[in-house]
């Protein structure tokens, strides 16, 4: 008699989220959670909109979770998405399959969405794949970041091996206007750039009229240490990297999202 390995997973998690505009206010308009994926609903700063905070109550994700997220501000909403911590990507048990996580974002037409996780820490030798969609019509803005971590520096870890598969894609209008896709299978590639690096801060901005952010942005990105960065405006999308060591590069990225937002970060990438 043969056996088979079973597969192995852990945790297959959903939320949505969704805002619109109520009697001249942006309320919350759609919920849904499933285990391990909750979303809380903290009183926003002063000035600021609405605010969801999504939190993953596993405390991490492991080899054969499967995890999808669904961010929706409807037309004239104004609304902040966060999320609780740092995500962590624990080494993958062997056979099993990769980690997947889906984010669906989706800005409709006058909304204003700003897209702020915290970093994700990717253990060695894990493997993960996640793909991140944003529709955005004419009319809407987003501003959205994403940043990876390749080990855990702090405790001496190198990413020496593992999988990391993490696509962004921007859609205006129904038709496809940006798409970036970041692949390391194996240890750090320091000749595709990274060098000594051990993350990499993406940030996303669509605006009808990015020109003015992408001026704004230029400055800011001006940083002294050993932090890299640069942006550019591909196709009306406003792309910022910034790389470097863990915790520079977290700093530096707080630094530019505050200032581009006119705001300071929301509470939890403060605690």
């Amino acid at each position: 008699m043969t056996t088979s390995s079973p597969r192995l997973q852990r945790a297959s998690g959903e939320s949505r989220v969704a805002f619109a505009v109520r009697d001249g206010e942006t309320r919350l308009a759609d919920l849904y959670q499933r285990d391990p994926c909750r979303v809380l609903f903290p009183d926003p700063e002063p000035g600021e909109p609405p605010q969801a905070v999504l939190v993953t109550t596993s405390g991490g994700v492991a080899g054969g979770d499967c995890l999808r997220m669904e961010v929706a501000a409807g037309p004239g909403a104004r609304a902040v998405v966060a999320t609780q911590a740092a995500e962590k990507i624990y080494r993958a048990a062997p056979g099993s399959d990769p980690c997947r996580i889906d984010v669906a974002i989706t800005a409709e037409a006058g909304a204003v969405l700003d897209w702020l996780p915290q970093e994700t820490i990717v253990f060695q030798g894990a493997r993960l794949i996640r793909r991140t969609v944003a529709d955005v019509v004419p009319g809407a803005s987003l501003l959205g970041c994403e940043m990876v971590v390749l080990g855990r520096g702090a405790s001496g870890e190198r990413f020496a091996s593992g999988l990391l598969l993490d696509s962004w894609s921007v859609r205006r209008g129904g038709r496809l206007a940006w798409t970036d896709t970041l692949r390391v299978e194996g240890e750090t590639p320091e000749g595709a750039g990274f060098g000594a690096a051990n993350a990499l801060a993406t940030v996303i901005g669509v605006w009808d009229e990015p020109q003015p952010y992408f001026e704004r942005a230029r400055p800011l990105l001006e940083i002294e240490g050993k932090v890299r960065a640069g942006v550019t405006v591909v196709n009306g999308v406003m792309v910022a990297r910034l790389l470097g060591e863990a915790t520079q590069v977290r700093e530096a990225g707080i630094r530019f999202l505050s200032s581009l937002r006119g705001q300071r970060m929301p509470r939890v990438w403060h605690v």
